[in-house]
């Protein structure tokens, strides 16, 4: 799929590798299109990222490019040998899309892309959504025009006169007024992301033994991902606990609204989510990501009053049960959580990237009147 070379204002956005990273950037490419901009993804080949981007009817071409890290000594170095051929596939790809703009917005496919784009002096903006940078982003933001982040640069790793803290574009459905939240049943909502977190799922089910007594009073929504669903569906069973079970949901902001309490990981996008929705919130942190930036996500945000924060070697049952019981027994605990994780929301996250891409391209907003 090609966007038309003829359009007034042509974009490019390199990203994809993980959902994490191409959400926030279709949420972008949708403010591009909102203003009359054409806007085309190159990306990882991924037969999954190709049906997400379709489904949302954007424009998309592949540039093969892999993971520097989280994959072994041989996968790293297999990536690095096949950098340079991958760089000049995406320079192909930008020399005949022709873009204004190239925005990177994460994940191993921006990393050639953005590299083609500065040898090709076109304007580069990246942006970055967690709080320790990824691989990619720390080399490119040497060399891009703008770095737009989601978390301040508290380590100092970028140029300051460069940057801007606009936070993570999310669905505006997150941002919607929600309906009355009923105050009973006490309702636990836990994820791990879209493809689940199975120690979470695990110790969920194992803190119930400790929470009999409140059985009448608890409902858990429950996202498994797919591995665990029956386990965790047919553990609430045996223990007689009322829960709403799902492998997945598109309908993330439904069961937002409904949560007193979440339990989740500590993902760039999840922690937007949270914010939007001002939810109290146990973070417990994805111990093996990259730079264990999930970790660092989330002391931002219990620094901020706005979760707190468990890792993962020390989230037992045990110590769940006592955190329920905890906040069911403190109300005004939960609400000023869930004020604070407010103050952190970023609702117009996608239109300041935008702007801010626009004032890099000479003349941007009169070619959008054209």
């Amino acid at each position: 799929m090609m966007t038309d070379n003829d359009a007034a204002l042509r974009i490019v956005i390199a990203a994809g590798g993980t959902g994490g990273h191409l959400f926030p950037a279709i949420a972008v490419a949708r403010e591009f299109q909102r203003l009359g901009a054409a806007v085309t993804f190159l990306t990882a080949p991924k037969a999954v990222t190709a049906q997400i981007l379709e489904s949302h009817g954007l424009a998309w071409e592949a540039v093969a490019s892999k993971a520097l890290k989280g994959t072994g000594l041989l996968g790293g170095l297999q990536a690095l040998w096949a950098l340079p051929g991958s760089i000049r596939e995406a320079r192909a790809r930008l020399e005949k899309l022709k873009p204004h703009l190239v925005l990177g917005m994460g994940g191993h496919a921006s990393g050639p892309v953005g590299v083609a784009a500065w040898r090709l002096d076109l304007p580069l903006a990246i942006h970055e959504q967690n709080a320790i940078p990824g691989t990619a982003n720390r080399w490119l933001g040497k060399v891009a025009r703008r770095i737009f982040l989601s978390f301040p640069d508290r380590q100092g790793l970028f140029f300051p006169d460069r940057t801007r803290w606009v936070g993570n574009p999310i669905r505006e459905e997150f941002f919607q007024p929600p309906p009355p939240r009923p105050g009973e049943p006490f309702t636990v909502l836990v994820t791990g992301g879209s493809q689940g977190a199975h120690h979470l799922n695990l110790e969920t089910l194992a803190a119930l033994r400790f929470l009999a007594d409140l059985k009448d009073k608890l409902l858990f929504l429950h996202l498994t991902g797919e591995a665990d669903y029956e386990e965790v569906a047919a553990g609430y069973r045996k223990q007689g606990f009322a829960a709403e079970v799902a492998a997945f949901t598109p309908e993330m902001p439904a069961f937002m609204v409904r949560a007193h309490l979440m339990v989740s990981r500590a993902g760039a996008s999840t922690l937007a989510e949270l914010a939007a929705v001002g939810r109290a919130a146990l973070l417990v942190p994805y111990p093996f990501a990259a730079n264990h930036h999930q970790e660092f996500n989330a002391r931002f945000f219990a620094a901020a009053g706005a979760g707190e924060v468990i890792l993962n070697k020390d989230f037992t049952g045990a110590v769940l049960a006592g955190k329920i019981r905890e906040f069911l027994a403190d109300p005004e605990k939960r609400t000023d959580m869930e004020a604070a994780a407010r103050t952190l929301a970023r609702p117009a996250a996608a239109q300041d990237i935008v702007q801010g891409c626009l004032e890099l391209i000479e003349g941007g907003l009169e070619l959008l009147k054209m």
